[in-house]
């Protein structure tokens, strides 16, 4: 089983990528999606990040971790942001590594992982081949306001805590540049998965 890693910035579209390969048949695996089912209630990561943030990023009347209060605190605050990685990282990767196992022993023949914060452990280690997604900040900015209901400050916030298009770009093998029409975005994106990854 081959496996593609794609990673990139908030609002660069690597969950678009993902889906372009998704409805071609390929095996996603979201590490978002992961890291919330790991972080639900009752889960060891849900009462450690509770232990260290406090009840304040819980929400009231459900009883599960508030995200957006969560999101509000770390994007401001780099030392916990780094600390709250480091408590969902090794959970997610293990989990990861778990799901990539019963793929290949059903014999698919790729997977893909959709991962924001390209690791050691669960990303590189497990990837044959690496893509980032890029796109430039004012467009990043614009799709992650339509999409989270963000101000232009909060968004530039979300971009300056993440790698820079640069630093993604160094950490991979393939750059996807989505500034385009979502039609350019999958002729790309069906290219150079037939040229570094294999015939779908």
């Amino acid at each position: 089983m081959r496996v593609l890693g794609i990673t990139g910035g908030s609002g660069t579209g690597k969950s678009k990528v993902a889906a372009i390969l998704r409805n071609k048949g390929c095996e996603v695996i979201d590490a978002d999606v992961l890291a919330k089912e790991i972080q639900r209630k009752g889960t060891p990561v849900f009462d450690e990040i509770v232990a260290y943030f406090g009840g304040d990023v819980v929400d009231n009347e459900t009883g599960e971790l508030d995200r957006a209060k969560l999101a509000a605190v770390v994007f401001t605050d780099n030392a916990k942001r780094l600390k709250l990685n480091e408590i969902v990282h090794g959970a997610v990767a293990a989990e990861i590594k778990r799901r990539l196992s019963l793929l290949d022993a059903r014999g698919a023949k790729y997977a893909v992982l959709d991962v924001p914060i390209p690791v050691e452990n669960g990303f590189f280690d497990v990837s044959d081949v690496v893509w980032a997604v890029c796109a430039n900040d004012d467009l990043r900015i614009e799709r992650i306001k339509n999409r989270n209901g963000l101000t232009d400050e909060e968004a530039e916030m979300r971009i300056a805590a993440q790698l820079s298009n640069r630093e993604y770009q160094e950490l991979a093998d393939v750059t996807i540049d989505n500034e385009g029409s979502e039609e350019d975005l999958e002729k790309l994106v069906l290219y150079e998965f037939e040229r570094t990854v294999g015939k779908l």
